[in-house]
């Protein structure tokens, strides 16, 4: 928005513009005469064009707030995501270690990927499909005692 406003200056001013007395009428950029506005250092010349510029302002406030938004929403998802497949990741090993197996990476990530498309991992007769743990000294398929 390239909007200028011509305004009364109620106080003076000086910028590169040059130096600017009390009742001086000037024009500036719309931001920042409204800013003067809305401070009581100036008052608008035209107030149809004023109140019009700070609609325009306003409506680019809000487009810029959504925009702002929907990244916001965008990273937040992205971030809770990645907490999920983690989450599904501690869920896929520990229901190997409570059959007793030990799954590879790709079968963490296969029951990930299934887990992210809604279906149930766990209800398939293949998983876990992972080697035997026999790191206890127990065979494989035998019930360890519980402590």
């Amino acid at each position: 928005m390239n909007e200028i406003l011509k305004v009364k200056l109620l106080t003076g001013r000086s910028g590169d513009d040059g130096s600017h007395s009390p009742g001086e009428t000037i024009d500036l950029p719309a931001k920042e005469a409204i800013s003067l506005i809305h401070s009581e250092q100036a008052i608008p010349t035209n107030k149809k064009a004023y109140e019009q510029a700070l609609a325009s302002i306003e409506q680019t406030n809000r487009v810029e707030a959504e925009k702002e938004a929907q990244v916001t929403a965008i990273i937040e998802k992205e971030s809770l995501t990645l907490e999920l497949i983690d989450l599904y990741r501690q869920v896929a090993r520990k229901e190997a270690q409570i059959e007793g197996v030990i799954l590879t990476d790709e079968e963490v990530e296969a029951f990930v990927e299934k887990s992210m498309n809604g279906e149930d991992p766990s209800g398939d007769e293949n998983f876990p499909a992972g080697k035997p743990n026999n790191e206890s000294g127990t065979e494989s398929g035998t019930d360890k005692t519980e402590v």
